[in-house]
């Protein structure tokens, strides 16, 4: 219940200062935590409009994505949050699991080497 009574505060603060991106953002996390997608893309989305560069906006945008399979569209948003933090090897590895499930193996290896994985590039192969 604490965080549907957070999830209030925060849409009452959000009346008060409606440009304010991390109050967006900080609504999405609480509707990512119960599980509300839908609604979470919503704000995180309406964040990332009034602050495309804040890393904060951009890694909780882009994990939404990634989570509900949109990676196309997470991409540019990992791109983005990369621009800022490029040593962030979790998102180097998760951004190579994008072009690996999308079969572009070339980026997903160059992603998987920036960020140190020993991840196989190759297709499965199953017999």
């Amino acid at each position: 219940m604490h965080i549907i009574e957070d999830l209030e505060r925060k849409l009452e603060q959000l009346l008060k200062e409606p440009g304010n991106p991390h109050l967006f953002n900080q609504i999405g996390v609480l509707l990512y935590e119960v599980e509300d997608w839908q609604s979470a893309n919503v704000y995180f989305q309406r964040g990332y409009e009034l602050s495309p560069q804040d890393q904060d906006i951009l890694y909780n945008y882009a994990a939404l994505l990634y989570q509900q399979a949109q990676w196309q569209q997470a991409i540019p948003i990992y791109q983005a949050y990369l621009e800022a933090q490029p040593e962030d090897k979790e998102v180097l590895q998760r951004v190579g699991d994008i072009y690996y499930l999308l079969g572009e193996y070339e980026e997903a290896g160059k992603k998987y080497l920036r960020a140190g994985s020993q991840k196989s590039v190759e297709k499965d192969i199953r017999r």
